[in-house]
């Protein structure tokens, strides 16, 4: 077998790590054929979005090539890069590419042979890992607009009983802030014939999917499956959506696709116990992945994972957790990657049966919701039990297998209602039945249950300003409450909350100043675990 030629890709700065690459022309000094050279103002302007888009791509390697740490020309830049790289390495590790395909030099201009020994030592190292198990990219095909599609999703959703009465634009949360949208005219569009346009419709990714117009509508138009529809037919034609992150964590799911051995167990404490096969899985979901991407924000969401083990073992549970689950591919179902999608869904479907599951324990809201209904809407019924974690211990109670006692009473919180655990799964009860239960009073907002107001952002496509004043509305209600803290089940919520108040803001911030955090952490550490 003819021995594979690695094809790197070598993001070099001007000052430095280009003129290093040049010199080894300059003196006759050969490197691998298959490195290529970017040449870039600053390391620390190569986006780790970059980087991931290269290995979803089919590039087998990359390399950051920078002025030496201190020496950077525009001060830091090299080690913002540096901080990226290293938490990136982590994610590579997390998803199965493996952290030797990503290397990095600091020198000076001069330094050729620095730059001669990165591009070679990653040559031997990839070589030694293989070829890039991503395909290589090819040309995308547009395909012309599809008629019947749309005429498919108009029926299968209910929206040719669309009266236009307006209720959905008048509860809309993206509407409230931009008067330019309306919920109803997506729909009048497709129900004229005039969705010719959506090569170019930018609305359907302005939704955000939250479903509280589905539950307002007097004529059940499942809105939000439109959407979905709309989405994967406007993908076809070339309509693609604003990625926040540069489209990073697209990319990485994407790479969860194809990769085959994946090494996304470091973060698992030796105090926990785990198993590899048994009767009760805890799917983990993204979590540890988040962190690494998130890696300059303190959110420590793979805490959240850590916390349900303990609180399962707790229960008496030991879990099975596995290293060949990936990624439930909510966010990809949600943008319209079909195919990608049900890669993942495949793999995660193999990967319950070979751990003999009976019940699936889900901690994350939209990886539950993409299992209960987006896997069964295409695969049918399964084999084995879905249920959230708060769901799975109040059943443990009800049946007397599982006291839950806290070592805290009286404290007062405020629950903010995840729109895939509320409106989509209709899931309230039981995460305000547990806090009663470890002695916990739950103040709600003015907003709550299938009122509750969404977070801003679905499938990291949304985004935008009317996302921002969401956040910021929804975080000073529940400081109205007088709450002593905010909790909320799903990490996407937490980390966009979190962000909406970590800069600069347009009001007052002690009308935002309330504590923030995960449900499931919250609850381990009244549990004294």
């Amino acid at each position: 077998m003819k021995e594979f030629d690695p094809t790197i890709l070598a993001f070099t700065c001007s000052w430095c790590g280009y003129p290093a690459a040049t010199l080894t022309g300059v003196h006759h000094l050969s490197y691998p054929a298959g490195v290529k050279i970017v040449r870039v103002m600053c390391t620390g302007r190569v986006d780790p979005a970059f980087i991931m888009k290269a290995f979803e791509q089919g590039v087998d390697g990359v390399a950051v090539v920078g002025c030496r740490i201190d020496d950077c020309h525009y001060t830091d830049g090299n080690k913002h890069a540096l901080k990226r790289i290293e938490a990136l390495k982590k994610l590579l590790k997390y998803t199965g590419l493996g952290e030797d395909r990503l290397g990095y030099e600091w020198l000076t201009a001069s330094e050729k042979g620095k730059f001669l020994n990165l591009v070679n030592t990653m040559e031997r190292n990839i070589k030694a890992l293989g070829p890039s198990p991503m395909p290589k990219v090819a040309e995308e095909e547009v395909l012309d607009f599809d008629k019947k599609a749309i005429d498919d999703i108009i029926a299968d959703t209910g929206a040719h009983d669309c009266v236009e009465c307006g209720k959905c634009t008048s509860v809309c949360p993206v509407a409230k802030f931009d008067t330019s949208f309306a919920p109803r005219v997506i729909v009048l569009r497709a129900l004229e014939g005039v969705s010719d346009s959506l090569n170019k419709d930018r609305d359907v990714w302005s939704c955000i999917t939250c479903e509280i117009c589905n539950s307002m509508c007097p004529y059940k138009v499942d809105y939000s499956g439109f959407i979905q529809g709309m989405r994967s037919e406007a993908i076809l034609l070339g309509n693609e959506p604003e990625c926040s992150q540069g489209g990073l964590l697209q990319s990485m799911m994407r790479v969860m696709a194809h990769t085959k051995k994946q090494d996304r167990l470091g973060w698992v404490p030796p105090d926990v116990k785990i198993a590899e096969k048994g009767d009760v899985l805890y799917f983990v979901g993204c979590a540890p992945h988040l962190d690494a991407v998130f890696y300059d924000r303190d959110l420590n969401l793979t805490g959240t994972a850590i916390a349900t083990i303990k609180i399962l073992n707790h229960a008496g549970i030991t879990p099975v957790v596995r290293n060949d689950e990936v990624c439930c591919g909510h966010d990809l179902n949600w943008a319209g990657d079909n195919e990608n999608f049900e890669k993942l869904m495949e793999r995660n479907l193999k990967m319950i049966k070979d751990a003999g599951a009976k019940t699936v324990v889900f901690a994350c809201p939209e990886c539950y919701r993409t299992f209960n209904m987006d896997y069964q809407d295409i695969k049918g019924d399964q084999d084995f039990e879905m249920v959230h974690l708060t769901e799975y211990l109040a059943n443990l109670v009800d049946q007397g297998k599982l006291d839950l006692k806290g070592i805290k009473a009286g404290e007062v919180v405020t629950y903010h209602d995840p729109c895939r655990l509320g409106r989509h799964l209709g899931v309230y009860d039981e995460p305000r039945d547990i806090l009663g239960m470890v002695g916990v009073e739950v103040k709600e907002m003015a907003n709550t249950r299938d009122k509750a107001q969404c977070c801003g952002v679905s499938a990291w496509v949304t985004c935008g300003k009317p996302a921002k004043q969401m956040q910021i509305d929804r975080i000073a209600e529940a400081k109205r409450t007088g709450a002593q803290r905010l909790l909320t089940m799903c990490p996407k919520c937490r980390i966009h909350l979190n962000c909406a108040v970590s800069k600069e803001i347009d009001v007052d911030r002690s009308l935002v100043d309330i504590p923030m955090e995960d449900y499931i952490v919250y609850l381990a550490r009244q549990l004294g675990l």
